[in-house]
């Protein structure tokens, strides 16, 4: 069996392009994915997708602590404070901390709660930093992908949203992509299968 050809720039198959949809975005924020293995060819996840439209973006996959020896020495060299986006009774509200606020780290774990809560179990230093989350987190609009949560977005729906409470950038260019991400699925599904969504 062959192989599918891959786009060189955003590694989707050829037939779901979707180059055409991805326009850059600056953000002052530095945005650091944390990627579960599981996730790297996953033709639904996001987090790719976020580091082709976010100029700081950067992916780091893996799941224990050696896995993540290089983003932690970026994070001990940088000078701006590092939060991560994750639910916590004790987290700061995204709405709160606002665009006033210096420019941050922001960690984002990426893969399924279950994957997301091992990551963190997997890496006392994730636990030892602050959190951030959404008081009201918008719904979710990645219907192909099911959730266990009723609070779930993908990866590039919490990054988009949080940057629209601390930033003045247009995080428009995200969701396009996004939008682009969702149709290419829906284009090439058994249409017995596409009626679902």
């Amino acid at each position: 069996m062959t192989k599918r050809q891959r786009c060189q720039h955003c590694q989707k198959p050829i037939s779901v392009c979707i180059c055409h949809a991805i326009t850059p975005l600056s953000s002052r924020h530095q945005v650091w994915i944390l990627r579960h293995p599981s996730e790297i060819k996953s033709a639904k996840g996001t987090a790719q997708l976020c580091s082709l439209v976010l100029n700081n973006c950067q992916l780091f996959d893996g799941e224990t602590e050696t896995d993540f020896t290089e983003l932690k020495q970026r994070i001990a060299a940088s000078s701006r404070p590092t939060w991560l986006l994750y639910p916590d009774d004790n987290a700061t509200s995204v709405e709160n901390l606002g665009k006033q606020t210096a420019a941050i780290n922001l960690l984002v774990l990426d893969g399924t709660w279950k994957k997301a809560y091992r990551i963190l179990q997997m890496n006392p230093w994730l636990q030892q930093l602050p959190k951030l989350s959404f008081d009201a987190a918008p719904e979710g609009q990645y219907q192909i992908r099911k959730a266990s949560r009723s609070d779930s977005l993908s990866t590039l729906e919490a990054i988009g949203h949080c940057l629209n409470h601390l930033d003045e950038c247009d995080t428009q260019p995200l969701f396009t992509a996004f939008d682009a991400l969702k149709q290419s699925q829906l284009a090439h599904m058994p249409e017995n299968i596409r009626k679902r969504y």
